[in-house]
């Protein structure tokens, strides 16, 4: 079997990424690319150590995850649209799959802790249409560029007159699943349909849970 040094990485990135522009959707930047579903075989480099903060201000390592399946998402609760939207996919997904919220842990890794503080993100997490319990990490940005680095993401800060702080984050719009262990089972795009990404879901449990 196939073992990959690194499922994301940047040769591969043209291919298996969606980069997205986390801009107003009135915005005319056609820059982001997007792709189709990934199938990789083996096992990926993706995951592994990081300490947080969660929404309620509690230390949270990738140990404490573990011992159920996680969907895990990147991204901030300043971006106007492509953050809400893959969390509210995530969200309809999880009801349909799981609607006692009692199989798979979501979590919300933000890639800009200069405005995302602990306080702030358990308002977003409890937003309409996400994920019931969602948690919500954030950290230094030491803390946080760790938990990009193990997962292999890519984020950067560009300039936004239209916004407040004077920028926003561009970033990958990936949800990872990874399995009890912590080790990567799957990866949903910005382009996989809620269809595809609920009987992916639903098929895991399925073989997962016996």
């Amino acid at each position: 079997m196939t073992h990959y040094k690194s499922l994301l990485s940047l040769l591969s990135l043209s291919l298996v990424l969606t980069f997205t522009a986390c801009k107003s959707e009135t915005s005319t930047d056609k820059s982001a690319g997007q792709s189709g579903t990934v199938v990789a075989a083996g096992k990926a480099d993706i995951g592994g150590s990081f300490e947080l903060i969660n929404q309620d201000g509690i230390t949270t390592t990738d140990q404490d995850i573990l011992g159920k399946p996680q969907l895990i998402y990147f991204g901030f609760s300043f971006c106007p649209d492509v953050c809400p939207t893959a969390l509210q996919q995530m969200g309809y997904a999880l009801s349909e799959v799981d609607p006692d919220g009692t199989y798979f842990r979501p979590i919300f890794i933000s890639v800009d802790p200069e405005r995302d503080t602990p306080e702030s993100l358990k308002t977003y997490v409890s937003n309409n249409g996400f994920p019931k319990g969602l948690v919500g990490l954030t950290g230094s940005s030491e803390q946080v560029e760790t938990a990009k680095a193990a997962y292999k993401i890519f984020s950067q800060k560009v300039a936004d007159p239209d916004s407040a702080a004077g920028y926003t984050v561009d970033h990958v719009s990936l949800i990872f699943l990874m399995d009890k262990h912590g080790d990567f089972a799957d990866v949903f795009t910005h382009s996989t349909t809620t269809d595809i990404m609920i009987k992916k879901l639903r098929a895991y449990k399925q073989a997962h849970s016996q």
